[in-house]
């Protein structure tokens, strides 16, 4: 039950490719081939802002699609996250056995983060500047790796990533969101595939 409201994994395409199994890799796997070429355009390509891949994406198109894709569908952003992709493949050769700290698990240190994001994004002109703006993406990439490679339960998305945080507020501002469309299923479930995923296909 729906109460009316449209349900975007009914539609004739988009429906479906929404409920494919490898519907969230479909998405990641272009983005991440994507922030590999602005690493490498800002690291080895034109150092003139204006015409390198790293600062132009980033500063420009990035954040300009980031809210355009916010008002219109929600947080997508960290449905296609590549760095995601990244970590989830470094699991099939580790697996992280420790919590998160407990006195970290809030939002603080996430907004802290982004604070400090765009004070040094103003401090040193990161708009201008394509081999640190390449370094911020590389960053990016191996904190996830570190943080998931030592802790469990995706504490990286949940309180380190100050992208996260942020797409998640202004989310709200979306007419799209996830509901429970039977509240019944969801009070009878007991294995929380929805949330745990589920290996069987």
């Amino acid at each position: 039950m729906n109460n009316g409201a449209f349900d975007l994994l009914r539609a004739p395409l988009l429906g479906r490719l929404l409920r494919w199994r490898h519907a969230r890799t479909f998405f990641q796997v272009p983005l991440l081939l994507l922030s590999v070429l602005m690493i490498l355009h800002g690291f080895f390509g034109p150092t003139l802002a204006p015409k390198n891949l790293a600062t132009t994406l980033t500063w420009v198109h990035f954040r300009g699609a980031l809210v355009l894709i916010l008002l219109v569908a929600g947080n997508f952003f960290c449905f296609a996250c590549p760095f995601v992709l990244v970590r989830d493949f470094a699991r099939r050769f580790f697996r992280p056995v420790r919590n998160f700290p407990r006195y970290l698990r809030n939002k603080w240190l996430s907004v802290s983060l982004l604070i400090a994001g765009l004070f040094v994004y103003e401090l040193f002109d990161l708009w201008s500047s394509p081999w640190w703006t390449a370094l911020l993406i590389g960053s990016y990439f191996v904190a996830a790796l570190v943080v998931d490679g030592f802790f469990k339960h995706a504490s990286f998305c949940k309180f380190v990533c100050p992208i996260g945080q942020f797409n998640f507020l202004a989310a709200t501002l979306s007419p799209l969101e996830v509901k429970v469309r039977d509240q019944a299923v969801c009070t009878s479930c007991r294995t929380k595939d929805c949330i745990k995923g589920r290996r069987d296909p």
